[in-house]
């Protein structure tokens, strides 16, 4: 892309440089001709020969004038229309004397248009190539601006998709600290149960085993109902274990229990 903003910048460069010589070319024969034509009706003998030469100074001058004005040379434009006018004042006088004077004035701005049209030439190339380079500088800070653009444009995709993350991890984080709040609700309360079973299941087994002493003495007063009574907990036992499994650890022991007493009363019957 660059490459081809450059290579038209020279393109047409170098083709308004060879219009501009041209124009240089044809403003500099035309006041090499109002020049010696100025010079000859200066060094005329008589007034008639000086009026001739100054009326085709005149008519070069005007060309001048009108070239050095399009190749946008000021100073050879202003100094050519001088000289137009101090030849027509040549034409206009009525003694030799008056008319080689305007005609020698003419004269020196003639050799005076040569040197202005020169420099102007001259620096003509140096300023296309200026206006070049600046237009080539103004290319490049374009491309480069929307460079700029473009990664701007990425950096605000990226931000809003970074955003659309956050706001899904942010909802996710959310639903798992809501599930983690509604599991949490939930063994609280089937903690709570679990306590409520432990306590009654507890007291029923101990009631159980105070009746199965109590029937054993009735039973044999020689013996005695002997039981692991293993099954009063902590609450820190009922954490590490679900409902169903608080449940089925009283359910055990209540068995276990009922059968050791099944077990004593077979022997009571044994003795008997």
């Amino acid at each position: 892309m660059m490459s081809k903003v450059i290579l038209t910048s020279f393109l047409s460069f170098f083709l308004f440089q060879i219009s501009a010589q041209d124009l240089y070319e044809d403003a500099l024969t035309a006041a090499s001709y109002a020049y010696a034509h100025s010079k000859k009706a200066h060094g005329a003998n008589n007034v008639f020969h000086t009026q001739e030469y100054a009326d085709k100074a005149i008519e070069s001058f005007s060309k001048v004038e009108s070239l050095a004005e399009e190749c946008n040379c000021k100073e050879a434009n202003e100094t050519a229309y001088q000289a137009k006018v101090d030849m027509e004042s040549s034409l206009q006088q009525d003694t030799y004397e008056r008319s080689r004077f305007f005609a020698k004035r003419a004269k020196e701005l003639g050799a005076k248009i040569l040197e202005q049209l020169t420099y102007c030439q001259a620096n003509e190339g140096s300023s296309d190539i200026a206006m070049v380079e600046e237009d080539n500088e103004s290319a490049e800070l374009a491309e480069a601006a929307q460079e700029v653009a473009q990664k701007k444009a990425e950096l605000e995709r990226k931000r809003l998709q970074l955003e659309e993350e956050q706001k899904r991890l942010e909802l996710q984080i959310a639903e798992q600290n809501k599930m983690k709040a509604d599991l949490n609700a939930k063994r609280a309360a089937e903690l709570k149960k679990q306590s409520l079973i432990k306590s009654k299941a507890e007291q029923a087994l101990q009631k159980l085993e105070n009746a199965l002493q109590e029937l054993s003495v009735v039973l044999n007063e020689e013996s005695k109902f002997e039981s692991s009574s293993d099954y009063v907990r902590s609450e820190n036992d009922l954490k590490n274990e679900s409902l169903d499994e608080t449940k089925s650890f009283y359910v055990d022991r209540a068995k276990q229990l009922t059968k050791t007493a099944m077990q004593q009363f077979a022997t009571y019957s044994a003795e008997n």
